[in-house]
């Protein structure tokens, strides 16, 4: 019997160690923006709004089932104007990476209290993952949170002839497939908007 444990411990260890929390994602894909030709300067956005597979490939974290709706957005400035983006000129009510990030964590003291009650009952080796688990799970949230921050779209100004690409969040129950966004020519003020309907606009 002992023999058959001195098997079976390290082979448990090791498979609950393979299932610790991390987090695994890819970066984000700048969007394919509609533009005139070459020679005509206009701006223009294109946007995704993520389902299921984008939430786990690019978040992963299913921030839809916490009632959260993440659109990738990306604004070409296709001018010789530098641009002012802020997220009080989109349409839609957005929430901050930093809140929903929170609320996706992995429960890192939940976790390793449930192998340390059953290291204490059942099998001891269970508090190296325990252990193991605990840290990573730490390690996984702090990575979640600097990763959300910096997919967001932050307010900044966009430089002639470049690209900004970013995540807004928006509450599902807020969240509509219309919406607009506002921009502010920084040289005089003059306010720019584009749309779902209308993603592109000429510049004179």
């Amino acid at each position: 019997m002992k023999k058959i444990f001195k098997i079976i411990i390290p082979v448990v260890v090791v498979f609950l160690l393979g299932g610790c929390a991390k987090y695994r994602v890819q970066p984000l894909n700048r969007l394919m923006a509609t533009s005139f030709n070459n020679d005509e300067q206009s701006i223009s956005f294109a946007y995704k709004v993520f389902n299921l597979n984008d939430c786990k490939r690019f978040l992963d974290r299913n921030v839809l089932a916490k009632g959260y709706q993440p659109i990738q957005i990306t604004i070409v400035n296709n001018s010789n104007k530098y641009i002012n983006f802020s997220r009080s000129g989109f349409s839609l009510p957005f929430v901050s990476a930093e809140e929903i990030s929170k609320k996706v964590h992995t429960s890192t003291l939940g976790r390793a209290a449930g192998y340390g009650v059953v290291s204490l009952f059942v099998l001891w080796p269970l508090i190296i993952p325990a252990i193991v688990d605990g840290v990573k799970s730490s390690s996984a949230n702090s990575k979640l949170d600097e990763d959300f921050i910096r997919k967001e779209l932050s307010d900044q100004i966009i430089s002639p002839f470049t690209s900004i690409n970013g995540l807004i969040f928006v509450s599902k129950e807020e969240f509509t497939s219309e919406f607009r966004i506002t921009l502010i020519d920084s040289r005089n003020s003059k306010k720019l908007e584009l749309s779902t309907s209308n993603s592109i606009m000429k510049i004179c």
